[in-house]
């Protein structure tokens, strides 16, 4: 597989963009030298003669940092319309005519400065340029969330996955072992994105002859390409740049391990922020937050202001400054060190935090026109993440970290072509792995499933089948794996009857090899279960499900979550049985369970609550149930909760009880 291949050759690999607009920009051969020398300052260079391609461009590219020279006739036309573009950060007008252009100039803040000297604007930028890369407040700081609190909301459960998935994600960059190829890959990317750029051609060659890992610091610390890629790499999740600078985020971690602070510090950073990003922060209170970066911070309280103060701003940011306490003694932390001796500047002391960091802010107040929130460093312990946490990887790591892991979790991410790319690429590293081979196949299959293709996530399960028999004996659990995600597969094809016997085979494998109350043989139960339901088969349905619950109970500390689902299926088999004493039962049962892992305003509790209304309902108890859709409306009131249908009909629930006592009362 060609992994140069991977990454589209337009794609900017650094954060910010340097656009020039001027009708002589592709003419004039002092322009087209300029070019060249304005690349040493910012790498990306799009030049336009158009105005409304221009236009079209930058409002194209919103995740860059845009920085614009425009000529003084061309400027007066196109400022009004891009001004307010929140990526726009810097506008340089380059004209013949100062005095007449600062006129119009001077309404617009975004504009640093009216040149008439090419050298004087090469010069100006550069510097500028040189500021933002050192202090990179105006990159945009890759934040998720993870609402301990409220993660029933729809938006709070979507923002909780993408934590978690990014969580592991690094996790498995920064431990996936490197070769030398990897970055042999790497430098040739490189050579190719800044070809033309002598300086930083010159900067990639040293990197290939000199790096070594216990050097990674103090290249990140450099301003070179290696740590503008890997900032903007985190900052889009560019997976393909992401797996180039794996041995690179590896090292850096190491580093920080071996070094890791002693005792707790107290540290600052400065950034700018918009009003949305800082609104999040604001809703984040007491709850978690990872920074998906590598975040260097100093301990200088007042050289952190400063940098604040000498920042430029528009009415699209505001002036943050972040207050970090950091207590190294915490169990499970991401590592953070004192790189001071590590750093390429010298005599500045800087304190860098691993990316994927975990955050609690405690505070957000305003001194002096500067928002300053205050943080904790977090440990990934907090129990409802850890379990998340640990499952995920359980699922995605197969015991180790490496090229197949990170392909099963780009599959999480539903990243489907991504996962399928590094897929293909295990089976083109490592053909003779008989085991990862069929992992791989298995994965493409997962791809498929995730896309509806169920013909072909069946094809590829087969193969995965064939390729484990070549090395595995038939009653090895691998095998009843393969066979149980086949039946799974046909199961959504609507094909029960195939499903059912791969089930049974791989049941009988699974009770012969771990036993008649292993969780496997649960969790087949519970499948078959439910296929039986969606044929409406309830009393087979009732059956399985029955068995499940009988093997989760016997641990059932371990599995609440499981036996609280199970619980739930059974009522609602009893439900459309019309049998509502036993869909009672068991809908309490589930509720019991359920409020030992959540808390009584989770949305999953909620839903329980209103079925047991709806069972009160149907066996004429109507007080009990408008109690129940009472306490259920009352938990939506106080979450604000509007995005889930079982609790939006919560309402007619209410009123059309309501009037059934009324009308009982008529009578």
């Amino acid at each position: 597989m060609a992994a140069l291949s991977s990454i589209p050759q337009c794609q900017n690999l650094e954060t910010f963009t340097l656009v020039w607009l001027d009708s002589l920009v592709n003419i004039s051969q002092e322009n087209i030298d300029t070019k060249v020398l304005l690349r040493n300052a910012i790498n990306n260079l799009q030049a336009f003669d158009d105005s409304d391609k221009c236009v079209e461009y930058i409002q194209l590219v919103s995740e860059e940092r845009i920085v614009l020279i425009v000529s003084g006739r061309l400027g007066r036309e196109v400022v009004p319309r891009i001004h307010q573009l929140p990526h726009l950060i810097a506008i340089y007008v380059y004209c013949t005519d100062k005095k007449r252009n600062e006129e119009w100039a001077n309404n617009y803040m975004k504009i640093k400065d009216v040149i008439v000297d090419l050298t004087t604007l090469i010069t100006r930028i550069q510097s500028d340029q040189s500021k933002r890369n050192e202090y990179k407040i105006d990159e945009p700081l890759p934040i998720s969330f993870f609402h301990t609190k409220t993660h029933q909301k729809k938006s709070s459960r979507i923002n909780n996955d993408n934590f978690i998935h990014l969580q592991v994600l690094i996790d498995c960059l920064s431990r996936m072992k490197s070769t030398l190829k990897d970055k042999n890959e790497l430098i040739s990317l490189c050579e190719n994105e800044y070809n033309g750029n002598q300086t930083e051609l010159n900067v990639i060659h040293e990197f290939e002859e000199k790096y070594s890992a216990d050097r990674a610091i103090w290249w990140f610390t450099r301003e070179s390409f290696v740590c503008r890629m890997l900032n903007k790499a985190f900052q889009v999740i560019n997976i393909d740049l992401l797996y180039h600078l794996h041995f690179f985020i590896r090292d850096i971690r190491e580093q920080l391990i071996e070094n890791k602070c002693s005792s707790v510090i107290h540290t600052y950073r400065a950034q700018l922020m918009s009003n949305e990003e800082i609104q999040a922060l604001k809703d984040s209170i007491g709850e978690l937050i990872s920074i998906n970066t590598f975040l260097p911070t100093i301990p200088n309280h007042q050289r952190a202001l400063t940098i604040l103060e000498n920042s430029d701003i528009s009415h699209d940011l505001k002036r943050v400054l972040f207050e970090i306490n950091a207590d190294p003694q915490l169990s499970e932390l991401r590592p953070f060190s004192n790189i001071t001796s590590l750093n390429y500047f010298t005599g500045i002391e800087v304190i860098l935090f691993m990316a994927g960091t975990i955050f609690r802010p405690t505070d957000i107040h305003d001194e002096n026109g500067i928002l300053v929130i205050q943080m904790e460093v977090c440990s990934d312990n907090h129990k409802t993440m850890k379990i998340i946490l640990e499952n995920m990887k359980a699922e995605c790591y197969n015991g180790e970290t490496n090229l197949l892991s990170f392909s099963n979790i780009l599959l999480k991410m539903k990243r489907f072509g991504d996962s399928e790319k590094y897929y293909n690429r295990v089976l083109h590293d490592m053909p003779n792995d008989y085991h990862s081979v069929a992992h791989c196949y298995q994965g493409l299959g997962n791809v498929a499933m995730e896309k509806h293709d169920y013909d072909l996530s069946l094809e590829w399960y087969q193969k995965a089948l064939d390729t484990n028999r070549l090395v595995l004996r038939s009653e090895d659990p691998e095998i009843a794996s393969g066979y149980s995600i086949m039946a799974d597969a046909y199961v959504k094809k609507g094909t029960f009857n195939e499903a059912y016997e791969l089930y049974t085979q791989a049941l009988q494998i699974w009770i012969r090899a771990l036993g008649k109350d292993h969780p496997k043989v649960a969790t087949c139960y519970k499948n078959m279960a439910c296929a039986y339901k969606m044929e409406e088969r309830y009393s087979e349905a009732l059956e399985y499900f029955t068995k499940a619950l009988a093997i989760r109970e016997k641990k059932s500390s371990d599995h609440q979550l499981d036996v609280a689902k199970l619980h739930n299926y059974i009522a609602d088999i009893y439900m459309s049985l019309n049998d509502m004493d036993q869909a009672l039962k068991h809908y309490n049962s589930a509720l019991v369970c359920l409020t030992k892992i959540y808390s009584s305003k989770h949305i999953d509790v909620l839903l329980i609550i209103r079925n047991i209304g709806l069972c009160y309902e149907t066996l004429g108890d109507l007080n009990q149930a408008l109690a129940h859709f009472e306490k259920v409306a009352l938990k939506r009131r106080q979450l604000l909760l509007s995005d889930h249908s079982g609790v939006i009909q919560i309402s007619d629930d209410i009123e059309r009880v309501s009037s059934k006592l009324s009308n009982i009362a008529e009578f």
